[in-house]
């Protein structure tokens, strides 16, 4: 499978929001009991400025995106997120191979942070991360 990935404009932003809603909404709702769309939005617009989005492109529709962020000693994925209906096709594990390998390649862990009710904690324990940390509400993560 082939994907493609470029850096996010702020053209992006309208499906950013759209995938982010799609992506997030059933975690959301039933990590604490329902969505609000108004405030999310404004949430998520809120880290939009400061965000390096990398938008996932799959035949040739736009499908996902992700976001990490080097340190210097792992890399830290913030968000990586796939449409509802393209999930389960290997574009997810293609994405977080990559970034695993990026990681690799410079001789950095790779960790993350999701909310505890994700179903994508199974994702990740699948390939490799192991918990670290958690609350009531997060789950911290990383590459074994």
């Amino acid at each position: 499978m082939d994907i493609l990935l470029r850096a996010a404009t702020e053209a992006d932003h309208p499906f950013l929001w759209t995938l982010a809603r799609e992506a997030n909404r059933d975690v959301v709702t039933r990590q604490f009991g329902g969505w609000d769309d108004v405030w999310q939005r404004r949430r998520f617009e809120s880290k939009l400025p400061g965000s390096a989005y990398r938008i996932v492109s799959w035949e040739p529709t736009s499908v996902g995106a992700i976001w990490s962020v080097e340190h210097d000693d792992h890399f830290f994925i913030q968000q990586l997120l796939v449409l509802p209906v393209f999930q389960n096709r290997g574009i997810g594990s293609q994405l977080l191979r990559g970034e695993c390998a990026a990681a690799r390649a410079v001789g950095k862990g790779v960790r993350l942070h999701t909310l505890k009710m994700n179903r994508a904690v199974t994702f990740y324990l699948r390939h490799g991360f192991v918990v670290t940390g958690r609350d009531d509400t997060f789950i911290d993560m990383q590459l074994a």
